[in-house]
């Protein structure tokens, strides 16, 4: 019988019967259809498709330590490794299904809300260094040496501070590379010294520039500049997203440090640690790279950077 006569007898679809007979003949020479050796291809084809279930315990626990090393599901997953690691929503159906032991929903890295108070320090004279001035070549994050500065305060409830303490943060463009030093207060000597210390010991094609808010902490901004043999910009009055990078990682911090929390308490290794666990941690935008990896791509920072 034809194809057709067999579809019309059995009430389908005259493709129906053709997918069937290519899909289950019982092989190339051989173009017979065997009904018990067409369901024996049909079941074992079963049973290997659809979401495989994941039991590899080096899977599971190599997941567990990057999300404790405060890794997202999705760097997890795009990470390159000798792991076979599953996809990031697989990542996420496992943490809901309760299949890696204590880490909840509730263990992921994540950033908290920030209202930024009105400016009460005054003012300075910036010396016309403002970012309209920035070579153009600074925004297309080609070449290293470009950096965002800025200073975090955590300790803050209803607007009274716990105490004088905060960070001074800079971001490396590029690369993302990010430092964060504890200073006991917000003058602009001290956070001036702050910088100079963090960025003195990189060669000087490493520090070309460094963009700064209008905060009168950076008014020792020529201190620097003589110091680093680099050039400072500020950014437009009220404009923090003009140095953005900073701005976001100073978000990823807080995942450490709180809001409210006393800086004076921090401990200086803890701060350390902390840090390298977000500088050796993969980046989506740098291609799953660490911001490590990127500083120390070039030999000729590598002694600087590691």
């Amino acid at each position: 019988m034809s194809i057709r006569e067999i579809a019309k007898q059995l009430g389908r679809s005259p493709s129906t019967i053709s997918r069937e007979l290519k899909r289950n003949q019982t092989n190339e020479r051989d173009s017979r259809y065997i009904p018990s050796k067409a369901q024996e291809i049909y079941q074992n084809r079963k049973h290997h498709c659809g979401r495989k279930y994941i039991s590899c315990e080096d899977t599971l626990s190599y997941v567990k330590y990057r999300i404790e090393d405060h890794w997202s599901p999705e760097q997890i997953a795009h990470r390159k490794t000798a792991h076979k690691v599953p996809s990031t929503s697989t990542i996420y159906r496992m943490i809901h299904q309760k299949r890696l032991g204590p880490i909840t929903m509730a263990r992921l890295r994540r950033k908290g809300n920030f209202t930024r108070p009105a400016e009460t320090r005054g003012k300075f004279n910036d010396g016309g260094r403002t970012i309209k001035k920035r070579p153009k070549d600074v925004y297309k994050r080609k070449e290293l040496g470009h950096w965002e500065g800025d200073t975090v305060v955590f300790g803050k409830i209803d607007r009274k501070c716990k105490s004088s303490a905060c960070f001074v943060t800079l971001a490396e463009r590029k690369s993302r590379m990010y430092i964060a030093i504890k200073v006991p207060n917000r003058t602009a000597e001290i956070v001036s010294q702050a910088i100079i210390k963090a960025l003195k010991d990189y060669p000087e094609d490493m520090v070309k520039t460094i963009t700064f808010d209008r905060g009168k902490e950076f008014a020792g901004y020529e201190d620097i500049e003589n110091a680093l043999h680099c050039s400072t910009y500020f950014c437009d009055p009220y404009c923090a997203w003009q140095k953005g990078t900073n701005e976001n990682t100073n978000g990823l911090l807080r995942e450490f440090y709180p809001k409210g929390m006393d800086l004076s308490l921090v401990d200086e290794d803890e701060l350390k640690h902390n840090l390298e666990l977000m500088n050796n941690r993969p980046r989506k935008f740098l291609g799953y790279k660490t911001p490590n990896e990127v500083m120390n791509e070039t030999d000729s920072h590598t002694s600087c950077c590691t």
